[in-house]
């Protein structure tokens, strides 16, 4: 009775560190790719992958609010904010996952072995 609670218990245990493997493995990859391409990562409402697609979001929304239209240099001045603040938002987000991931990825990889170890102990006294 006592081996098969035991089986149970270190199956499970493989089981969800496996699931929780692929997850934070998953999890990784998306990060490595976002800090690559910050700009292009997550969604924004206003384009910045180029000044002109900025300029022409910016635009488009001063038209709603048609008291004031910004001259060019003022749309330069924010694209550079906008782009400088997308940029640090991101590589903060892509670090915090990398660390967290990483951190869960390594208790995986030291849960696995040692509950295959008992599982297979079990298994082999049977």
């Amino acid at each position: 009775m006592k081996r098969s609670i035991l089986q149970v218990y270190a199956t499970i245990i493989l089981i969800v560190t496996v699931i929780t493997f692929l997850i934070t493995l998953g999890g990784i990859l998306s990060a490595i790719i976002d800090r690559s391409a910050p700009l292009h990562a997550g969604r924004t409402e206003i384009s910045l992958s180029s000044f002109e697609n900025f300029k022409m979001d910016a635009l488009r929304a001063s038209t709603k609010d048609a008291a004031y239209v910004p001259d060019d240099p003022t749309i330069i001045k924010m694209y550079e904010a906008a782009k400088k603040n997308k940029i640090e938002s991101v590589m903060h987000q892509t670090k915090n996952s990398l660390i967290v991931n990483s951190l869960i990825l390594f208790f995986c990889l030291m849960l696995f072995p040692i509950h295959w170890r008992l599982l297979r102990s079990q298994v082999s006294l049977d």
